[in-house]
């Protein structure tokens, strides 16, 4: 009877302890019993100051709006002007003898301003300055010889219309009719106890015509005052070398002039870069 009672309660012992154990441990998601546990996720968001909006595109506002009724300042393209180099031609008491003037220039690199008066036409206005100066000297054993090397002076100013034919966020094309007109002197002292006056070379320049390009504003990068203009022109443009002398009671002189159409550009890739893009800075 003993025997008997033993193993009825180690059977009910083994059939209870697994179902002890599967209340003790959670059913695997998805059998209907418990739902899966929740995953929370945690995400930071940084903003900026108020006002202040973090995508530029957001802005409608096109750069070229931005700067209509500002100053910019920039290099407009002219950058040498011609003057005659060398002694003119004859001497006293004898005829004057046929030469061909030595082509110099004075660099003169016009800076000006732009300044739009409305979305679509704008006023450019610019001058260029080029003075040069120097010495001689000449030493032979205990002698030394000192001079004044004869200074040049060349004036060039600029005027343009800039047109805007179209415009998008960050760049417009335009057009601009301009003017270029400038000239430049030099005047070398003769010598003392001479009969010969100084020696005066001149130059002048001019063109007309237009441009044509664009200009490409830095507002992608958050600065849209700075802009990048790229061009090519045709243009009408005369050129004069001059150099002349007193001698006795005679003048000597010799001077070439030179008209010429065309572009720009002419025959030289690399001016592309250096004659026809400049940059412009539109102040606030």
């Amino acid at each position: 009877m003993r025997t008997v009672l033993s193993i009825a309660i180690g059977l009910a012992l083994a059939l209870a302890a697994p179902a002890a154990f599967a209340q003790d441990t959670p059913p695997p998601a998805g059998d209907g019993t418990l739902p899966p546990p929740k995953v929370v996720t945690k995400t930071t968001v940084e903003t900026g100051p108020a006002g202040v909006k973090k995508v530029e595109d957001d802005d409608p506002t096109s750069d070229h709006e931005k700067v209509v009724g500002h100053f910019g300042v920039g290099y407009l393209g002219l950058t040498n002007l011609p003057i005659g180099t060398g002694a003119p031609p004859g001497n006293a008491g004898g005829p004057a003898a046929p030469v061909s003037v030595v082509r110099g220039t004075v660099p003169a690199p016009v800076i000006g301003v732009r300044y739009w008066l409305s979305e679509k036409i704008g006023i450019d206005a610019g001058i260029g300055l080029g003075i040069t100066g120097g010495s001689v000297e000449n030493v032979g054993g205990s002698t030394t010889k000192s001079a004044d090397q004869a200074g040049k002076f060349g004036l060039g100013f600029h005027g343009g219309v800039p047109i805007v034919l179209g415009h998008q966020k960050h760049y417009k094309f335009l057009v601009i009719p301009e003017l270029n007109i400038g000239f430049a002197t030099q005047t070398e002292t003769a010598p003392a106890g001479t009969n010969v006056g100084d020696i005066t070379r001149t130059g002048f320049h001019l063109d007309l015509g237009a441009r044509i390009g664009t200009e490409i504003h830095f507002g992608f990068i958050g600065v849209p005052q700075l802009s990048l203009q790229a061009t090519v022109g045709l243009l009408a443009r005369r050129d004069a070398w001059k150099v002349k002398q007193d001698v006795g009671n005679q003048t000597n002189s010799a001077s070439v002039a030179e008209t010429a159409f065309g572009t720009t550009v002419q025959g030289e890739p690399w001016a592309v870069f250096v004659n026809n893009i400049s940059a412009i800075y539109y102040l606030p």
